[in-house]
């Protein structure tokens, strides 16, 4: 620890944040920030980002640097200048006609000063370790999606090297999960003692339904990027019998808007007519789109831990998830399990028993939900973190 003090000095750095706009990782982190006890003093190496959370923690958006030099005002030269400056003035002059990578040299100017105890990557580059001098790293692993799925990534994929590198050498590993811990233990050869896991929380603020219904139809709501792990595809082909029995019942979908390749499959299977888009531009948007919906499912293959069951049971939405990876362990018996492969699935018929849930069935489930929302907490999280920092100080 500091010297003369009980506080843990930890700096986490821009990874996360260069690379999310909005997401689980950089959301996770900013939720555990806000809610660490007063013995950790956290700093990050942000200068200015477009990531929502942050933003909403007050600091500033992409492109304040550029709007405050010199002048308010552009002017001719004023853009190359403002590269020159910035990129010489930190020690990188090859890139004097390239956009300064102002968060990564803000987080090196704080690495080089060293008024830290704990230094806390936000992903697993590894251009940090020739500036610790000793300082320890606590190196959190969400999941280990690209070990597991191969066939989805390249061989030399940065995040798959970054883990084998990193991991050996960090003081301490955070899973998210008992899954992800044996993930890493299995595929990482990481000792057991070496690794916590701390649950995901959920926002604890209460929820409160909007004022108007999304759509005038059923919906089944499934959140979330559709990478080929995820099984939207195989999802959709097995919802088809339902939307053909159900013709009141659509499927709609949040992130991003589906892919030329997306819209092919779904014209090809015969229900594009029956797939929605929506982009939630709000938590009150998400938590409306949950509430409202027959039923979120979650078909994918694997997960490091799964936010959207937690989003989910806030807003008083059943949930349908596939029977592997964490789901089991994440939601205990508070949710409807289906087997789900490319090659067979009882989803048709698990859908169909939630469907047909009576009033008392169907709160008795909501009940078991709310209960099971009751292990997860962003502030019980957040102390189990500052707990590793100082088991991993006094080591020192």
């Amino acid at each position: 620890m500091t010297e003369n003090s009980l506080i843990t000095k930890v700096l986490y750095d821009y990874q996360a944040f260069d690379m999310q706009t909005h997401g689980g990782i950089s959301r996770c982190i900013c939720e555990l920030y806000k809610q660490l006890p007063d013995t950790v003093q956290a700093t990050f190496g942000i200068e200015e980002t477009d990531n929502v959370y942050l933003n909403q923690l007050g600091f500033p958006a992409q492109g304040t640097a550029y709007r405050h030099f010199l002048s308010k005002n552009n002017f001719p030269l004023k853009k190359a200048i403002y590269k020159a400056y910035y990129n010489i003035r930190r020690g990188h002059p090859s890139r004097w006609d390239k956009s300064p990578l102002l968060n990564e040299f803000k987080t090196m100017d704080l690495l080089n000063q060293a008024d830290y105890d704990i230094f806390h990557p936000t992903f697993f580059d590894t251009y940090f370790l020739n500036y610790l001098n000793g300082k320890p790293f606590v190196l959190t692993i969400h999941d280990m999606t690209e070990e597991l799925f191969p066939q989805y990534y390249p061989a030399n994929s940065k995040q798959i090297l970054g883990k084998q590198i990193l991991a050996p050498l960090a003081a301490h590993i955070i899973a998210v999960s008992e899954q992800t811990r044996k993930d890493i233990i299995r595929l990482l050869g990481v000792a057991e003692e070496k690794i916590t896991v701390i649950y995901h929380g959920v926002d604890e603020s209460p929820y409160v339904p909007g004022n108007s219904v999304a759509y005038d139809f059923e919906y089944i709501l499934y959140v979330g990027a559709r990478w080929p792990y995820k099984n939207f595809n195989t999802f959709c082909k097995y919802c088809k019998p339902i939307l053909e029995r159900h013709p009141n019942i659509k499927i709609v979908c949040t992130s991003s808007p589906f892919t030329k390749e997306e819209q092919s499959f779904l014209d090809a299977l015969g229900i594009a007519d029956k797939v929605v888009h929506r982009f939630a531009k709000s938590d009150q948007e998400l938590g409306d789109l949950y509430h409202h919906a027959i039923a979120f499912v979650y078909p994918s293959e694997y997960e490091g831990f799964g936010i959207p069951i937690l989003e989910a049971y806030k807003a008083d939405c059943p949930v349908m998830l596939n029977n592997t990876s964490c789901f089991p362990e994440i939601a205990g018996d508070a949710a409807i399990y289906f087997k789900m492969s490319k090659e067979s699935s009882d989803f048709e018929e698990q859908f169909e028993t939630l469907y047909h849930l009576n009033t008392n069935e169907r709160e008795s489930l909501l009940n078991k939900q709310r209960q099971r929302m009751q292990m997860f907490s962003w502030k019980k999280a957040a102390k189990q973190l500052a707990d590793v920092y100082q088991n991993v100080m006094s080591r020192k």
